[in-house]
């Protein structure tokens, strides 16, 4: 299996180092780094990795305080494109976004806890694009400064602990939105089999055969009527463009 993570904290070391910085991960997690910036201080940054779609958070990273490693930001790394896409949000701002979720999602239904996966869309983040500002990094880079080419495979460090890692979760299928009724619900869509599951909002976890049946489906249950919906244009990417599904799936053939 390709190792997303480790790709995309390469390319975030290697940015840095051309915007003035230098960056090194931190012993023993895959998905924190250490960096200086251009102005010499130093700050902590949490990494969130994809190549397809949005990114994986735990639905315990919004609770105050969790955060052990004191975090000034998060940086969402996106290497579906030829260049890697960087998105930078403080790590309060990603927190309570998180925190506000997870509430919604734990009213609609009484009896859940506060643990799992928890999916961070484009949407959330789109506005952090490339705020190398916010890491005090320069806004131009100097490709001429490299860092070391990343090693082909790593060999995990032998435990000396009990302490389970959690290892990152990578969901290779579309992450798609549609809004009704007023309510925002978020999917994943596979290409393959062109299943859908509702991954929040109404309807959360059910999984439909197909996005017409998915969007009929959480449609009827807003309106409380019989809705007939083309789950080609209900349904678009999650993302600046908000490419329609139809679209997509056309694209993709």
């Amino acid at each position: 299996m390709e190792d997303i993570a480790g790709i995309g904290i390469h390319a975030f070391v290697t940015e840095v180092v051309q915007r003035g910085g230098r960056a090194t991960p931190l012993d023993g997690s895959n998905r924190t780094v250490k960096m200086w910036g251009a102005d010499g201080k130093s700050r902590v940054v949490r990494l969130r990795c994809t190549a397809r779609g949005g990114w994986m958070a735990r639905r315990q990273d919004g609770t105050p305080g969790s955060d052990g490693t004191g975090s000034s930001h998060w940086v969402f790394v996106d290497l579906a494109k030829p260049d890697p896409q960087f998105y930078i949000v403080e790590s309060g701002e990603v927190e309570a976004g998180i925190e506000s979720d997870v509430e919604l999602w734990l009213a609609e239904r009484p009896g859940r806890t506060r643990t799992g996966s928890h999916p961070i869309p484009m949407s959330s983040v789109a506005h952090g694009h490339d705020r190398w500002d916010l890491l005090e990094l320069n806004a131009t880079k100097d490709t001429s400064r490299r860092t070391a080419a990343r090693p082909v495979a790593r060999t995990r460090p032998k435990a000396t602990s009990r302490v389970a890692v959690e290892a990152e979760v990578v969901d290779p299928r579309a992450v798609v939105v549609a809004d009704f009724g007023g309510y925002r619900m978020q999917g994943r869509f596979d290409l393959a089999t062109r299943a859908l599951e509702i991954t929040r909002g109404p309807m959360e976890g059910r999984r439909f055969p197909d996005p017409t049946t998915a969007a009929n489906a959480v449609a009827s249950f807003l309106s409380g009527d019989v809705e007939s919906c083309d789950g080609d244009t209900f349904w678009r990417l999650d993302g600046t463009k908000s490419t329609s599904l139809g679209k997509y799936v056309a694209r993709s053939r």
